[in-house]
């Protein structure tokens, strides 16, 4: 009796610890799709007051500067020559032009050039055919001397 016990124990184990590895992989998955489902309602409530005309113009306001015709804007800047009471800049917000701000734009251009004058070895990849590049010219053959049998 004890030996069918233990035979049906070891049977039992193995799917035993894939059903709790199930479980926990659910429960994970379903965490997931919740915070899902709040993101995409959270996103959706954006699209909502992106669609509202007053909310374009606050935001066209606050974060560009803008004014409405016939208005007169002014900032306000410090000693220091930075604008005082601006929250937000867009290029603080754009990575691609933070990553740009300490190069000049010449020595990208520099560097461009010097990048296509001399590119770099590529690794010939299987099944795409190659130029070949023109040889260095041969001098033409120099013609024998005449034959006299043949004048």
């Amino acid at each position: 009796m004890g030996a069918a016990v233990l035979l049906v124990l070891v049977m039992i184990t193995p799917s035993l610890g894939i059903y709790f590895s199930q479980r926990s992989q659910i429960s994970r998955i379903q965490e997931g799709k919740e915070q899902a489902r709040a993101s995409i309602s959270t996103l959706q409530d954006e699209v909502k007051r992106w669609h509202d005309p007053d909310y374009v113009r606050a935001q066209a306001r606050s974060q560009l500067g803008w004014v409405m015709p016939g208005e007169t804007g002014y900032q306000v800047i410090g000693e220091d020559g930075k604008v005082i009471g601006s929250t937000t800049s867009l290029d603080d917000k754009d990575p691609a032009t933070a990553a740009r701000a300490g190069t000049d734009w010449w020595k990208q251009v520099a560097r461009s050039i010097e990048d296509a004058d001399h590119p770099a070895p590529s690794a010939a990849v299987a099944g795409v055919a190659t130029t070949p590049r023109p040889s260095a010219p041969t001098p033409p053959a120099k013609p024998s001397s005449p034959n006299p049998s043949h004048r």
